[in-house]
Parts: C-alpha cells; sequence; structure tokens
C-alpha cells in the first residue's frame, strides 16, 4: 500500500565522499522530476533545516552521517532516507547506484519506515540527558587498558565486567559496534537492549540481551579511576566512581525509510553478504 507521497525534502550530503558530484547532480534532476521541493544544507545546518512541512530528510554519507542526522530528527517524527556514499552503512537503505530508479518510487509514495528506538543515559543527580540511536558505551579513560563495570539490570545485579570497554546497545546498534564486539543481530522490532563487553578478559562473560523496560546501571569497581562515556562513538563526558550511569529506552523515536518489499532481514542479508536467493522464499 503506498504511503504519503513526498512533496518536501531536506538533503544533505556528505561532502568529501565517493561519488558526492554525481550523486548531487542525479539527485537534483530526480527531484525536478519528481516536483519534489527540496532544501540542501550541511551537516551543522540539518537540525535547523528540519522544520515544519518536511516529509522526509534524504542524507547521503555512511553511518556516521546517518547517526547525525538522527540526533537532528530525533523525536521530529520526519523519517531519515540514506544514500550509501561511504562502504558498508548499516543504517542506509539505498545504494548510489541505485537512486534513479528507486527514489522516483519512494518520492511517489513506495517506502516502508521503521521506528527505531532510542537508548538514553543520564548521570544520578541529574544533569545531562545524552541521546543515542545505536549505542551508549564505558571505555578506559586515558593511560588505561581496561575497564572494571558493575552492572545493575531491573535493580539486580548482573555482573562486573573486566573488558576494553562495555556496550549498551539498542536494537539498530546491534548491527554497528555491537556487533564487531561478538554481539547478536537484533530485530529492531525486538523490545531489548543488548550488554556487550569488549574483549572481555573471562571468557565466559558474553553478551546478555535483556527487556527494554528492565533499565540498565553502569557503576565502575572502586579501585578504577574513570572512564569515558560515548554517545554512538562521541565522548560525551566521564564516569567516575560512585556514580551511577543509567541507561533506558526514551520515548522519542527515529524513523528511518527504505524502498518498499525491503525491510531489515533483506537489508541484512544484503549488507552482510549473505547467500541464498529471495526467490521462493528463499530455497
Amino acid at each position: 500500500m503506498a504511503l504519503r507521497r513526498i512533496r518536501r525534502v531536506v538533503v544533505c550530503l556528505r561532502k568529501g565522499k565517493s561519488g558526492h558530484g554525481s550523486v548531487a547532480t542525479v539527485l537534483r534532476e530526480i527531484l525536478r522530476e519528481a516536483e519534489v521541493r527540496a532544501v540542501w544544507t550541511t551537516e551543522t545546518g540539518l537540525k535547523r533545516a528540519v522544520g515544519r512541512g518536511v516529509d522526509a530528510v534524504v542524507v547521503g554519507g555512511g553511518d556516521g552521517t546517518m547517526l547525525h542526522a538522527a540526533q537532528a530528527t530525533m523525536g521530529s517524527g520526519v523519517p531519515i532516507l540514506g544514500i550509501n556514499l561511504g562502504s558498508l552503512g548499516f543504517l542506509t537503505s539505498v545504494k548510489a547506484e541505485e537512486i534513479g530508479y528507486l527514489l522516483p518510487k519512494i518520492f511517489a509514495g513506495q517506502y516502508g519506515v521503521s521506528p527505531r528506538s532510542v537508548l538514553s543515559g543520564q548521570l544520578d543527580g541529574g544533569g545531562r540527558i545524552w541521546s543515542a540511536l545505536n549505542e551508549i558505551s564505558v571505555a578506559p579513560a586515558a593511560g588505561s587498558l581496561m575497564v572494571r563495570v558493575r552492572v545493575k539490570v531491573g535493580g539486580e545485579f548482573l555482573s562486573e565486567y573486566h573488558a576494553d570497554g562495555l556496550l549498551v546497545a539498542s536494537p539498530t546498534g546491534s548491527t554497528a559496534y555491537s556487533l564487531s564486539a561478538g554481539g547478536p543481530l537484533v530485530s529492531p522490532k525486538a523490545k531489548a537492549m543488548v550488554l556487550t563487553p569488549v574483549c572481555a578478559h573471562a571468557m565466559a562473560q558474553r553478551p546478555v540481551v535483556v527487556g527494554e523496560q528492565e533499565g540498565v546501571e553502569l557503576m565502575l569497581n572502586p579501585s578504577e579511576r574513570a572512564a569515558l562515556i560515548r554517545v554512538d562513538g562521541v565522548l560525551g563526558g566521564k564516569l567516575t566512581p560512585g556514580k551511577v550511569l543509567r541507561v533506558n529506552v526514551a520515548k522519542p523515536v527515529v524513523r528511518l525509510m527504505h524502498p518498499a518489499g525491503v525491510g531489515f532481514y533483506g537489508l541484512t542479508r544484503q549488507k552482510l553478504g549473505w547467500s541464498g536467493s529471495t526467490a521462493r522464499g528463499g530455497r
């Protein structure tokens, strides 16, 4: 079933990416022929450009550009369409060479939208609240190789992880840093968070999938001096002994667009290069 026709978009293409110029040229022609009004902006101006009357944000780049767009659109309800100008680009759903025939269909209303949950992180005592589409992580501070992090889930003590870092990932983030660290793939429809240690000291310390309503609390072992809090890979602050970093699922969501008929599993198969035909149910 066709969704709402796209009439007005904000376009942000990451400069310096391979194919930026040719994609911009083709995209301008597609927008003109589809009679879609476009506001072109940079990453720094993206948040200001997303306002009332915008049907979608078209982003060209890699996952880093998509994460920036997610921060800019978070809670607005405006969906993001990602054009992959990078390498893997798990958050993007359209290849650069596909825009000529896919974008006209998408602008005409032939697309799907996948709501993605967002993580919120806050140190006890109030202060800043961090929002992440992929993950909130605790990593060793400068001069330290590993970190000891005590974890509670739903108020119950789970374990003390001794590792190169510890991630709390959303289902969307299960395809990012968490996947590289050995975490499981999780459907974006799952109501869950993933605890993934990075190169854990003990082999028995494995990734754990927890319910999104349980809440996660992270505390340092008293012997640690400090650790770094990273939000979608960006330095957010420091975690010090005696402080608690609480990670929960936030109310705002990020909406990702994809071509009609292609969802999470099809994109996962494509991005990871899994074998198998889609004909006759993949048999």
